[in-house]
């Protein structure tokens, strides 16, 4: 398997991720117009066919194999999760299990479905989506994590924590709280509907990273409703967060604009290639995973500074990384790319003439490698 390297050229940062969130699968509707679905409305869509994944589902898959994932490996990744007895989850599990992830701690419950969503996009291609509360999601507990961690062996300071939505905030919390003894880089997400939860939880004080979109910065900022800048809604959004800790990293995805990274006092922006999109469903998951990757294999976090476009100078930076992952994704309707990894992200980046500095440029290396024996062919 053709996979990053790390910049170092021996060890990654990270070897490993423990993650927690939804594990399930969902369906697509389009929408015939751009206006947004009315609290009373009823609205006739077609019926899409393509495959939805789950938070956890969708970051852990790219991270994995972006770096090549694999039981005992030189990175593993571990989720935890929970889905029913059911066709669904069984084909989920085979999922994970494919894309080099250790399945030990994915069970499968008899008293309740398959986490299911209902998803809906607008013909701009934004939208969003409806899923069930009372799935197997929704079982996984504290107790969960605790018994994970009993005979876990490898160590915490290569470790990466991966808490996201689509299980009990108690559970994620509970994994937070392991990452913050074990010395761990925490990572989080957090839903617009739980930021007054996740606060009076200590969620954001023990939290080295959150990963949200414009909204939930907007729900954190707690300017919901007023009419906003985007601009307004981050610089709140920071002010909030850094009162609560001032060490936290920021990142906030904008949509179709781009994303915006806050770290040690500075805050920066990275626009997004222009692609063709086919849907978009995905792309902030498949964006944090890319930063993720980045980060285990020695990229900073952003660079010092900010440009107008996309790659108008070299790439170098985990944002940049996550940026290209995420436009990437769109180009699949489901919301994992089937042919996601680094040989297919490094085509990609190619074919968009994208410019990658020294340090990308390692992570490529056996891509490249790939690309400079296809042209010896020609």
């Amino acid at each position: 398997m053709i996979c990053l390297q790390p910049i170092d050229r021996h060890d990654l940062i990270y070897n490993h991720i423990i993650g927690t969130g939804g594990i399930g699968s969902g369906i697509f509707f389009s929408m015939s117009h751009n206006h947004t679905l009315g609290r009373n409305e009823s609205r006739m869509a077609t019926l899409l066919p393509y495959k939805d994944f789950c938070k956890q589902h969708i970051i852990m898959h790219y991270v994995s194999v972006l770096l090549g994932a694999r039981e005992n490996g030189e990175f593993q990744s571990f989720p935890i999760g929970k889905v029913g007895n059911d066709d669904i989850g069984k084909n989920l599990i085979a999922q994970i299990k494919a894309a080099g992830m250790d399945t030990k701690n994915v069970t499968m419950v008899d008293n309740c479905s398959t986490l299911y969503s209902v998803c809906f996009q607008y013909p701009d291609k934004t939208g969003g989506n409806i899923t069930t509360e009372n799935s197997a999601s929704s079982k996984v507990s504290p107790d969960d994590i605790s018994k994970f961690f009993h005979d876990f062996r490898l160590e915490g300071n290569h470790e990466i924590i991966l808490s996201v939505p689509e299980v009990p905030l108690q559970t994620r919390i509970k994994l937070l709280e392991y990452g913050r003894r074990r010395g761990s880089l925490n990572v989080a997400s957090v839903l617009s509907s739980e930021v007054a939860d996740f606060t009076n939880m200590h969620g954001f004080e023990m939290t080295d990273i959150i990963s949200i979109n414009i909204d939930e910065a907007q729900s954190i900022a707690q300017l919901v409703d007023e009419p906003v800048t985007s601009t307004l809604i981050i610089g709140a959004c920071i002010k909030t967060l850094t009162a609560i800790n001032p060490a936290i990293s920021i990142l906030i995805t904008d949509g179709a604009k781009g994303a915006y990274y806050y770290k040690k006092n500075y805050l920066g922006f990275t626009p997004i290639p222009e692609v063709p999109v086919v849907s978009t469903a995905g792309a902030g998951d498949a964006f944090l995973a890319g930063v993720i990757a980045g980060l285990c294999c020695g990229l900073p976090m952003g660079k010092e500074f900010s440009d107008t476009n996309f790659s108008p100078t070299e790439l170098k930076s985990a944002v940049e990384l996550g940026v290209l992952m995420g436009s990437f994704s769109v180009a699949s309707a489901d919301t994992i790319h089937p042919d996601a990894g680094a040989e297919a992200l490094y085509r990609f980046a190619m074919e968009n003439q994208v410019k990658f500095g020294n340090d990308f440029s390692i992570l490529f290396k056996d891509c490249g490698e790939i690309r400079k024996v296809e042209n010896s062919y020609c």
